[in-house]
């Protein structure tokens, strides 16, 4: 379905006009263009990146030290923030509320252009922004920008994979929204794209449809998600895979429950993922074996690095992720996040065993 379908029609106006006060538009919202993109040509991924972890409150401080520029002070961003009045919702914004101090210091948000361009940081404040200012409305954008990537995806006779939290973990699958006739209406002669009417939706179900679980309203769309969040909880892994997600575990060594943690995702159809420090080309491991306090699981080990397709991988694998350059990071904070490439590694909490 090709992008220039009746250019006159503008759905979501309101959600337009949002994110223009915060110098973005909507095709500013999704990167379609990234490193993990470009690894699998069999489907259109698009990403939203936006600040980590408390990363917003260091951008809009005068006084923040950073390693660099992207993780620094960005005027650009605090000025916005105060015209909007934000600094408060700045102050308390956690992106990342389960990160650790490892993930934290080698955030991948730091890595490739992210961990260059201040222009790429600033752009992801600025979603930030956009988003703790009105979370409805951002979500109306984040739809729509949806909905032309899927005309984008279709043109090129492919499927979407939409993964939200690039680089943060925001609920979208809590987060709701309305879509009115007239939305949908604009959006179908717009993007060819047909989307749910309704007062209360999710991302998902609205891309998706909450009457059409067996097929997918939409079903060239696969939602995914990594998450470092518990099992339980509103926020965690039971939570979004009940409201439709893809989700995958991620393993933090750095975390005191790391190894209880994996065993009973795994345990209930969770993949872990699990960051290796292993050499580029390097061949990964066949199995790993997570123990702790007498109880253990085999896993099976994909290439997490050859797609980021996780959500065609077995369910209860071990997807192995070679640690990635996050300029200006902490490395020894880092490092305890990342497992050495050691045939076994022990924890406080257990030990996880690579098999060749």
């Amino acid at each position: 379905m090709p992008l220039t379908l009746n250019r006159r029609v503008s759905p979501m106006a309101d959600a337009v006009a949002h994110l223009s006060e915060f110098n973005l538009s909507i095709d500013s919202i999704l990167t379609t263009d990234s490193a993990k993109a470009r690894k699998d040509a069999r489907r259109v991924f698009a990403m939203h990146y936006a600040t980590p972890a408390r990363g917003l409150a260091t951008a809009c401080d005068t006084g923040a030290v950073a390693t660099t520029k992207p993780r620094g002070y960005l005027a650009s961003v605090a000025a916005l923030a105060d015209r909007h009045g934000m600094r408060a919702a700045v102050a308390s914004h956690n992106g990342c509320k389960f990160s650790t101090a490892g993930c934290r210091a080698g955030c991948l948000a730091f890595s490739g252009h992210g961990g260059l361009s201040v222009d790429v940081a600033s752009c992801r404040a600025r979603r930030t922004l956009a988003r703790l200012a009105d979370p409805v409305m951002y979500a109306r954008a984040v739809l729509l920008a949806s909905c032309r990537e899927l005309a984008r995806a279709r043109s090129l006779a492919l499927p979407l994979a939409l993964r939200l939290n690039g680089t943060d973990e925001t609920p979208w699958h809590r987060l709701r929204f309305s879509v009115s006739t007239a939305d949908a209406v604009a959006i179908r002669a717009r993007y060819g794209v047909d989307v749910e009417i309704g007062e209360s939706l999710n991302i998902r179900e609205a891309l998706a449809g909450r009457q059409h679980w067996l097929t997918g309203l939409n079903p060239d769309v696969d939602f995914y998600e990594y998450l470092k969040a518990p099992l339980g909880g509103p926020d965690g892994l039971r939570a979004w895979r009940a409201s439709g997600f893809d989700v995958t575990a991620s393993f933090a060594a750095d975390r005191v429950t790391a190894c209880p943690d994996a065993i009973a995702a795994a345990r209930e159809g969770f993949r872990v993922a699990i960051p290796l420090a292993i050499p580029k080309g390097r061949p990964i491991p066949s199995r790993v074996v997570i123990s702790c306090g007498g109880k253990s699981v085999s896993l099976q080990a994909v290439d997490g690095d050859t797609s980021d397709a996780r959500f065609r991988d077995p369910i209860g694998c071990a997807v192995i992720l070679r640690a990635k350059r996050s300029r200006g990071a902490d490395l020894a904070a880092a490092s305890r996040f990342i497992l050495p490439n050691r045939s076994r590694v022990d924890l406080a909490c257990g030990s996880v065993e690579f098999c060749a």
